[in-house]
């Protein structure tokens, strides 16, 4: 069979492809970067497509020429500048499905969410449901299918909940109450094969669950399990407490915290497992299973490192800014052209150097802040503060022996850099 796929390098695309590889499929792989998907083989074609830009039928009718199915993978789990739910979960999704009922697509998978139904409030749901809506009203073998958390290898909400769990006290809005029932993410690629297979009957939703529920504090208790630790101490959060805590998702850099998201996790995810399970043949993996493997040392790492990712980041932020306030603002100017003196600078040439360093400092703050070519900008960093270190250790010694360590209180830093630089290279 052809398929065409869209969102092929996300969490649950990835796994989506190797499943139909592993089948014998040939798949037409659909998003902005196929190059990201890093897999060779004959049965896959590139199809470099933005789904921002993607909202008219015309855009995809030349690509669907020969293609027997299409399965949709395109989701995101908040907005953000040129993505929104508007556009990649209802416009572009539903001008591929009538692009494709008109090109005479015998099937179409859409991987909508679990909540998208008539009882759904949230942007994210509403667009979702837009979407499927649409598609079940078109003369197409459709299918819906509704996964609650997935959960596996690679996911973003699986580490912000793996990094939760490591945390020696556990935020626990609704005093841990909302049910979750985790799928795996190959139990989701697995039933999207099924529904392709001939003979599948279509026009069906299906809700892609774990045999049982969970509560979000056992969830969390899990997984910290997995990761070798004690249990937690719970942390029962107010309302009004667990909505600010929501909030602070943009400050921290993360998408997955906000207060949409909380309002979701709040009203639970769950459903009879009994449908998937016909469609599978077998019984979904259970999540709980999961606990009693081990973790690897790299998952660990994760999650110790998830949350101190972007608290790192404002440290480094906060030390250029306040380096250069200082030294404009608070410190004598005497004291820094003394200083400057004992480093050869004096003269007419003082000021400007002075003013100089601080705004450099400043504008250090400022690009990291805006993470302008951030990679490159943490070495040029490193470089500078190596270069302050060594001019200093050279010309003014005594900074070297001083007992409250002013100048070996850089190398810390220059780790910090790198280890920076490394997180943020990781970034999904």
């Amino acid at each position: 069979m052809n398929v065409l796929l869209t969102g092929a390098t996300g969490f649950i695309g990835r796994a989506i492809v190797l499943a139909l590889l592993d089948r014998g499929h040939r798949v037409t792989v659909c998003c902005r970067r196929p190059q990201r998907l890093r897999l060779q083989s004959p049965l896959i074609t590139p199809l470099a497509l933005d789904f921002a830009e993607a909202s008219e039928i015309e855009t995809w009718l030349p690509h669907l020429q020969g293609i027997d199915a299409i399965v949709n993978c395109v989701g995101i789990i908040a907005p953000s500048p040129g993505q929104s739910f508007r556009q990649l979960h209802s416009l572009s999704p539903i001008a591929l499905f009538r692009a494709g009922t008109l090109a005479g697509v015998g099937k179409i998978v859409q991987i909508s969410a679990l909540g998208a139904d008539a009882a759904a409030e949230s942007a994210y749901h509403l667009s979702k449901k837009a979407a499927d809506d649409a598609l079940r009203e078109l003369p197409v073998e459709w299918f819906v299918l509704q996964p609650s958390l997935v959960y596996g290898r690679g996911g973003r909400s699986h580490a912000l909940f793996q990094a939760l769990a490591a945390l020696p006290v556990h935020p626990l809005p609704d005093g841990g109450a909302p049910m979750l029932q985790p799928i795996q993410v190959d139990d989701v690629a697995a039933a999207v094969c099924h529904c392709l297979q001939t003979g599948c009957a279509g026009r069906r939703t299906i809700a892609l669950v774990g045999p049982e529920p969970i509560s979000y504090a056992d969830w969390l208790q899990g997984l910290r399990a997995r990761l070798g630790k004690a249990p937690a101490k719970p942390w029962y959060l107010s309302p009004a407490v667990a909505s600010v805590g929501a909030a602070l998702g943009g400050i921290l850099g993360e998408p997955i915290l906000n207060r949409a998201n909380l309002a979701m996790l709040q009203r639970g995810s769950t459903a009879d497992p009994a449908p998937l399970t016909a469609l599978l043949g077998r019984p979904p993996r259970n999540a709980k299973r999961m606990f009693a493997e081990d973790a690897t040392q790299a998952e660990r790492w994760q999650a110790g490192l998830y949350l101190l990712r972007p608290l790192l980041g404002w440290t480094i932020v906060f030390v250029w800014l306040w380096s250069g306030a200082t030294s404009l603002l608070f410190y004598p100017h005497e004291a820094s052209y003394a200083l400057l003196a004992a480093t050869g600078i004096t003269g007419a040439a003082a000021p400007p150097t002075l003013y100089g360093l601080a705004a450099l400092d400043i504008a250090m703050g400022l690009a990291t802040l805006a993470r302008i070519r951030l990679p490159a900008l943490l070495l040029g960093q490193f470089a500078i503060v190596l270069a302050y270190s060594l001019v200093v250790a050279w010309r003014l010694p005594e900074f070297v022996v001083h007992p409250f360590g002013p100048l070996l209180k850089n190398l810390p830093f220059l780790m910090c850099l790198l280890v920076y630089r490394v997180l943020e290279g990781e970034r999904p």
